[in-house]
């Protein structure tokens, strides 16, 4: 009161300050600190002592409204089911086609965000750009998440042919790769194979005249 007449409240409730002021006195309470967390504002707060008592002076505090902010971007190139997004490892958004995106939780100023692919679309591999920060009064638009068809690894099947005398060896891998061997020495089959697969490597048509046999022909790549 007056600029010096410190009150700590604690709750709710009546006040009154300790210096009482004689008749004619002018009185202005105001806030000197405002609580944590809300803003606290002075109604009928000046005036002047007549005779009596002041105790209408009302000090209404309502909790701060803090401003939060959204994070997303826009994804491109995708074409398979089941992306999953996630910001900072917990807000989670599922995406079933390009254009943007927003995820649902927003953030208060200062806040760091980092948006990462929890679950890859089938047939694909999605990456981020511009995909960590700190909240910095604005929303976030400019997450970038592309999407690319996988690069899925190929191996070939071969190996050495030995004792060939007859012509024209005929040999089969997984009973439809077809390839003809005329002479000793390596082959390759021209279809390759992805990881995982399995090759089977047979004989289909014997030289004349010889008998040949595999070994090592079957396994997984």
């Amino acid at each position: 009161n007056n600029g010096a007449d410190s009150l700590a409240v604690a709750a709710d409730g009546p006040f009154t300050f300790a210096t009482a002021l004689t008749d004619g006195s002018a009185y202005a309470v105001t806030v000197s600190s405002q609580p944590a967390g809300q803003t606290c504002s002075v109604s009928n707060g000046s005036g002047t002592i007549a005779t009596a008592n002041v105790t209408n002076v009302a000090v209404t505090c309502v909790t701060d409204v803090v401003p939060t902010y959204s994070v997303g971007g826009n994804v491109s190139g995708l074409t398979g089911t089941g992306l999953q997004l996630q910001n900072n490892g917990a807000d989670s958004l599922a995406v079933a086609a390009d254009g943007p995106f927003t995820f649902a939780i927003e953030l208060t100023d200062g806040s760091a965000y980092a948006v990462t692919v929890s679950s890859q679309p089938t047939g694909q591999n999605c990456t981020v750009s511009n995909g960590s920060g700190t909240i910095a009064t604005a929303d976030v638009t400019n997450v970038a998440v592309t999407c690319v068809a996988d690069v899925v690894t190929t191996h070939s099947v071969g190996g050495n042919v030995s004792g060939l005398t007859g012509p024209r060896l005929i040999m089969r891998n997984n009973g439809k790769d077809r390839l003809v061997v005329y002479a000793d020495g390596p082959f390759t089959f021209a279809t390759e194979l992805s990881d995982g697969s399995v090759y089977a490597v047979t004989v289909s048509s014997q030289p004349t005249g010889q008998n040949c046999t595999v070994s090592n022909g079957s396994g997984t790549i």
